[in-house]
């Protein structure tokens, strides 16, 4: 791995005061209690002068779907970006050509040209522009209902018209103008989209893989892709195997012979894993052993993202439904005590939804840090305590002084330790500050993003984290042709065929989107201020921390195990220690 590219200054912690802002020597004797034979995660075994079979990855959970135009989470993206490539691809060191060879911008800022390199799908067909017109049209057709048409709606001429059935597939501007040359015609300057759509959604599907119908991606036989691996094995709920694409047109520069992606959600298991040498690679890291951790072993790895952990409420369920419920849950939680005592990896609590990390015009930050390091207080949230004399002020407004007649309500969270302590902390916190009660429900993250779509749950804990440091970014899942798991919509979309019920306070939120989308420099910097207040003030979602990245990566095994500027993981460049 390029440490060089994940070492930035270990910043998210040294805002706290730098106690744990270095890295000794790795200890000598590391613990080696690792999994019992029967549940090894590895490829066969090896002997210990044989290199590993598959680089053993635990991704944690399982992830929805591979399909790169329906993708909505971040682990889809992991596995999509390991199999497919787009015109531009994801680097440690931020972009670089993908397909594409080559590209021009009109000189209004408008119009990419984009110039593909000769390559194939991996059952050896050619892979051409038209390729890359079939799969941008399918992200906004409204027969699919992608999770993510906004990645081409809010940026190219048409799409939102095909989406909202008011225009044609043939009038959305992406297109093929022969065989190598793909033409994008935007409308609005977005100084960031070479960046945008090195995403997973981008990447291009074949036709004849989706015409055999849903679950076609994780069907070895039915899987065709173009990017350095290619689907060799899926067992649900065990692994995904990704093995080397012989028809990537750089086929010669991969030397991973294969990455086995495993779902240990378990912390502690996966932490015993990697001590026992049987996970190379793995972010589900037990947070109180991060100190010990960052003291002892060079092979953690810290830096920010552009990202954060937050609360959706089903503004559609009572009592949620009122704002003043809402404002009264998010004034209730002390941030701090999550970052400092179950988290304890240098996150930084929220005080608005826009994390550190997103820039403005001029690269500064939405948030203003004070000498403390945390962020100055916003929004009436003060990220180092609890509001609660204005939080039960509010409840009481809302019909429920000192939480009396308040319905017992359920907090949806993904099956995980971590989540499920942060869960634990806000219900307490809820309990002691407010008299109400919450019951905690967990799902396998797969499952609850199906419970979330559809709208059946009270409150969930979620997160977001950003393709780039743009508040586009983070601001998109809000929008009304989104799949919003908050169901806070002021009309009805294709989208989300099942939200019936109308937000009007989502207006003033979509409008400012629209209008900072199609402006530049700091009239657009200010609309984006302006959509956050609107979130926050209606608050369909309670910003709870801002991301970092926790990474363990043995690199006695393997190398060039790379991240994204953006906490994607890049296996292409990943080889075994000789």
């Amino acid at each position: 791995m390029r440490k060089s590219s994940m070492l930035i200054g270990i910043f998210a912690i040294m805002v706290f005061g730098g106690a744990l802002a270095g890295c000794s020597q790795k200890s000598s004797a590391p613990e080696t209690s690792g999994l019992a034979p029967a549940e090894s995660t590895a490829a066969p075994a090896a002997s210990a002068a044989e290199k590993p079979q598959a680089l053993i990855w635990n991704m944690g959970s399982e992830p929805k779907t591979w399909d790169p135009t329906l993708s909505s989470e971040t682990l889809s993206e992991y596995i999509t970006i390991s199999m497919f490539e787009g015109l531009t691809r994801q680097s440690a060191d931020g972009i670089e050509p993908g397909v594409a060879e080559s590209w021009d911008v009109s000189d209004d800022g408008l119009t990419y040209t984009f110039h593909l390199r000769k390559s194939n799908w991996s059952d050896g067909t050619p892979l051409t522009a038209h390729d890359f017109e079939y799969t941008w049209r399918r992200l906004c057709d409204p027969t699919v209902a992608s999770p993510s048409a906004a990645g081409v709606t809010d940026y190219v001429v048409g799409a939102a018209e095909y989406l909202a059935g008011t225009g044609t597939a043939e009038e959305v501007m992406a297109h093929a103008l022969d065989d190598y040359t793909f033409e994008v015609v935007l409308k609005n300057p977005a100084p960031f989209f070479l960046s945008r759509i090195s995403a997973d959604i981008y990447c291009p599907v074949n036709k004849k893989c989706v015409d055999l119908g849903e679950g076609w991606e994780k069907r070895p036989e039915t899987f065709i892709s173009n990017g350095p691996f290619i689907l060799g094995e899926y067992q649900i709920g065990s692994h995904i195997l990704m093995v080397k694409n012989d028809a990537y047109y750089d086929a010669d520069s991969i030397k991973m012979p294969a990455i086995k992606g495993i779902m240990i959600n378990d912390e502690n298991t996966s932490l015993q894993g990697y001590k026992a040498g049987d996970i190379h690679c793995t972010e589900v890291i037990p947070a109180e052993e991060i100190p010990t951790l960052l003291a002892e072993d060079p092979n953690l790895y810290i830096s920010p993202l552009t990202g954060t952990k937050y609360l959706d409420f089903n503004v559609d369920r009572d009592p949620v439904s009122d704002v003043r419920v809402r404002r009264a849950l998010t004034l209730a939680i002390n941030r701090k005590l999550i970052t400092d005592q179950i988290t304890r990896s240098g996150e930084i609590p929220a005080s608005g939804f826009l994390p550190i990390t997103t820039q403005k015009t001029d690269g500064s930050s939405y948030r203003t840090l004070q000498a403390n390091g945390l962020p100055e207080p916003v929004f009436g949230i003060s990220p180092d305590s609890a509001d609660v004399d204005t939080a039960k002020q509010l409840l009481a407004e809302a019909g429920f002084p000192d939480g009396e007649g308040f319905p017992e309500l359920e907090l949806l969270y993904y099956t995980g330790e971590s989540d499920k302590k942060i869960c634990e902390a806000i219900q307490q916190m809820w309990k002691e500050n407010l008299g109400i009660t919450v019951k905690l429900r967990n799902e396998d993250k797969s499952v609850a993003l199906q419970t979330k779509a559809d709208g059946k749950y009270d409150i969930s804990l979620s997160g977001w984290s950003a393709g780039y440091y743009d508040a586009s970014q983070m601001m998109k899942q809000f929008k009304l042709d989104s799949g919003c798991y908050a169901q806070w919509r002021y009309a009805e979309h294709p989208s989300a065929p099942h939200d019936h019920t109308l937000n009007p306070g989502q207006k003033a939120f979509e409008d400012a989107y629209q209008a900072a989308m199609a402006a530049q420099g700091t009239e657009r910097d200010g609309l984006w201020a302006q959509a956050e207040t609107v979130l926050m003030e209606e608050a369909p979602a309670c910003p709870i921390y801002y991301y970092v990245l926790k990474a363990l990566i043995n690199e006695d095994v393997v190398t060039n195990v790379e991240f994204s500027k953006t906490g994607n993981w890049i296996f292409r460049n990943a080889e075994f220690v000789d």
